[in-house]
């Protein structure tokens, strides 16, 4: 079912109609040259997009309707139960023996789904959630690189510690840089991906080094390296998709609310959280 346009259609339109074939049929949802040029992100998704309320309550609320950020939500937030559940009981065994241990995975899939809930509350709002989500992505990526760095160099308290700093080191600047509020527009889009890549590329090194130190066949048997190329691949493939735009690209308007690249790259980082899990 079609969206219904609530305004009049833009000059663009009649020249090059194209079909939104997967919108909502809520009456409310804007097409994307309604929306202010604020939110203006993805021109390849055509419909479905709330409209700005200024209400917590309102932005709440979508929770129980379809619109183009249902699946951004719901994939991060039942995941975020779901770990936040898991990981409660994972805690209060390590805790015992482990005093540092913490629970990451749960919060930063919950800034993600924060974020996308209340990103039609305001822009304001809107950038200062998407800061807080960029920084747990972060975050996630930095507390995986601290347990396979301590998995992998537990008898080389040295390397741990020059492995951990120069994680934490590029893990900040990589924060502060994408998360600064000049970074926020939709130009600085691709680097924003680009950074967050390049920090978990950098866990190359220590596996690299774990493997010279210790064999390959020991470090993919008892060392888990094999779940962390795993994770390490379905992130940068998700961000591949992220960043490309696929498959809307292909197809505008066809995935408006089922499909698009940003679900595809909330699943995937879902299954990276899995494979971390499974570690």
């Amino acid at each position: 079912m079609l969206l219904r346009r609530r305004g009049p259609a833009h000059p663009a339109d009649t020249e090059t109609p194209v079909k939104p074939t997967s919108g909502a049929s809520h009456s409310n949802l804007l097409f994307y040259d309604e929306i202010p040029p604020s939110y203006q992100d993805n021109p390849f998704i055509l419909c479905g997009y709330r409209p700005v309320t200024d209400s917590i309550r309102a932005s709440l609320a979508s929770w129980l309707s379809l619109h183009n950020s249902t699946v951004h939500i719901y994939s991060h937030l039942l995941p975020s139960i779901l770990f936040l559940v898991a990981e409660g009981a994972m805690y209060r065994y390590l805790h015992v023996r482990y005093s540092n241990a913490t629970i990451i995975d749960p919060i930063c899939l919950g800034l993600s789904a924060t974020y996308h809930t209340l990103r039609n509350y305001s822009a304001k709002v809107s950038n200062v959630w998407l800061r807080l989500d960029f920084v747990g992505i972060i975050l996630l990526t930095l507390g995986n690189f601290v347990s396979g760095i301590f998995m992998v160099f537990c008898c080389e308290s040295v390397l741990q510690r020059i492995y951990w700093a120069m994680m934490i080191t590029l893990s900040l600047v990589t924060a502060v840089m994408p998360a600064h509020p000049k970074c926020q527009d939709h130009r600085w889009r691709t680097f924003r991906v680009c950074a967050f890549v390049g920090t978990g590329l950098s866990g190359v090194a220590p596996l690299t080094h774990g493997v010279e130190l210790f064999g390959l066949a020991q470090m993919l048997k008892h060392l888990g390296m094999a779940y962390y190329l795993g994770e390490g691949l379905l992130l940068i493939l998700g961000a591949i998709f992220y960043t490309l735009r696929i498959p809307e690209l292909w197809r505008p308007g066809k995935f408006d609310i089922f499909g698009s690249s940003h679900q595809i790259f909330h699943v995937l980082v879902v299954l990276a959280t899995r494979e971390n899990e499974t570690i």
